[in-house]
């Protein structure tokens, strides 16, 4: 069972990506961070969508839709989770800048967060300070090491 909730997890992901992403990328930044519960869901989406807007670049909250295609495949179910709970969100900017947030294989309230370059590099990690910057005023935000995964925080329930 376990290694059938990790597939179909990853081939939802890829799925998701194939519609968003023009090509891959790696993060040069993961965070981690626990936002506690709905409530908190519903600040980082205001936070990320204030910061986009301040910074000119696109804020895309493909929450609900990521619920959905985790309903229809029965993987709420298999996480026995509320897929209504799913996080994705994204700032986007030209040429593969921007930032992805999401709880996909998660405790629900446990957020990644993922931040890449693209042809911008120094736009880039001044975005992800604004970001750190504002998320740290609400949550205690992790970074992950480079070249590790974000594994379950024993502290993130839900």
């Amino acid at each position: 069972m376990h290694r059938y909730l990790k597939t179909t997890i990853g081939l939802i992901a890829m799925t998701l990506c194939a519609f968003k992403c023009s090509r891959a990328q790696e993060s040069f930044l993961s965070l981690q961070m626990c936002v506690f519960d709905e409530n908190g869901i519903d600040q980082l989406k205001s936070v990320m969508h204030t910061l986009a807007k301040s910074e000119n670049l696109k804020f895309i909250d493909n929450s609900a839709a990521t619920g959905q295609a985790l309903k229809n495949i029965g993987a709420d179910k298999a996480m026995s989770r509320d897929a209504s709970l799913a996080v994705d969100l994204h700032i986007e900017g030209q040429g593969g800048l921007g930032v992805t947030a999401g709880n996909l294989g998660l405790p629900p309230y446990q957020i990644a967060l993922g931040f890449t370059e693209g042809s911008e590099p120094g736009r880039a990690h001044k975005l992800a300070h604004h970001v750190v910057q504002a998320l740290s005023k609400r949550w205690q935000v992790e970074q992950v090491a480079q070249g590790k995964g974000v594994f379950p925080m024993k502290t993130c329930g839900g």
